[in-house]
């Protein structure tokens, strides 16, 4: 368990101990990791294409996907109502501007492509496809660490901000119960269950970690839960956040300090802002080390 967590924090740590004050640089940062999330799904689907029994297992895979999905949702949405409750939060009135679908289902049809693609080469042409995503994964990691250091969040902005802190919580606590209890349906250990689920939306960081411990099915599985799981927030984050703000962001995980920040600015307004980089960040940090520790 111990060089699992190691092989993960150390390259975050090192690449969080590096400060990338030039933009330019910083861009490309973003840019290579973009890259190398490509790079690495393809080798996932690579992976996919060594399983015997494919197409059944495949079947399998989008049955799992959609109970997980499900679970994971009915979890998250109890505890963060309840939250909502607690906070007294009757929801924010927010500008209300349409969402560039074209663009979101292009970028999530390319990221599904991408696999699709390695999964049709790996059927003709077989690779030792994890020697490849494991070194990719390092560099990756290194990265992250780059880009969670130029997010500029200190331990005294987390932790003054109440409601992104339990936000974050909820959606923890809520999403790692739901893992445990889908367990035995799943046929894994309670950690790997946990381990599974504990994505919290960041579906380039999951799929990878999840191939890596449980196999590529099992990633692919990680991989799809967490990008419906953005997808779905997209479209639901301006309704919801008429109603309740800790639903609204919680719902959107880790990538609510990036990807769907935009929407939960412009339905919530400026004080949702703070709140959603707070939830964002914490549940972004906790991914990477909450799986290693649970998929060692």
């Amino acid at each position: 368990m111990f060089a699992s967590l190691l092989v993960i924090l150390v390259p975050l740590l090192v690449g969080y101990a590096v400060p990338v004050l030039n933009a330019s640089w910083m861009a490309r940062v973003n840019q290579a990791v973009s890259y190398l999330v490509y790079f690495i799904l393809f080798f996932m689907g690579m992976g996919l294409a060594a399983i015997d029994n494919l197409g059944p297992a495949l079947m399998k895979m989008a049955g799992t996907t959609a109970g997980i999905f499900a679970a994971i949702t009915a979890a998250n949405v109890l505890g963060l109502w309840g939250l909502s409750k607690l906070f007294h939060d009757h929801g924010r009135q927010g500008e209300r501007q349409p969402i560039a679908w074209a663009s979101v289902f292009k970028d999530s049809g390319i990221l599904i492509g991408t696999v699709a693609a390695g999964t049709l080469l790996g059927l003709v042409l077989p690779v030792n496809a994890h020697l490849f995503s494991e070194a990719a994964l390092i560099l990756l990691l290194l990265l992250i660490g780059m880009q969670l250091r130029a997010a500029g969040m200190s331990l005294r902005q987390l932790f003054l901000n109440r409601l992104g802190v339990f936000i974050a919580l909820t959606v923890f606590a809520s999403t790692l119960l739901a893992g445990a209890l889908l367990a035995p349906w799943l046929g894994l250990p309670v950690r790997h269950a946990m381990g599974v689920v504990s994505g919290f939306g960041w579906y380039s960081l999951s799929g990878i970690l999840v191939s890596d411990a449980l196999g590529p099915l099992w990633g692919a599985t990680s991989f799809f839960v967490d990008l419906f799981r953005e997808l779905v927030a997209l479209a639901l984050i301006p309704t919801l956040m008429q109603r309740a703000l800790p639903l609204a962001i919680g719902y959107a995980g880790a990538t609510a300090m990036d990807f769907s920040l935009p929407v939960i600015q412009k339905s919530g307004g400026a004080s949702a802002v703070p709140v959603a980089i707070v939830s964002g960040f914490m549940l972004s940090l906790a991914t990477p080390v909450l799986m290693a520790i649970l998929l060692a």
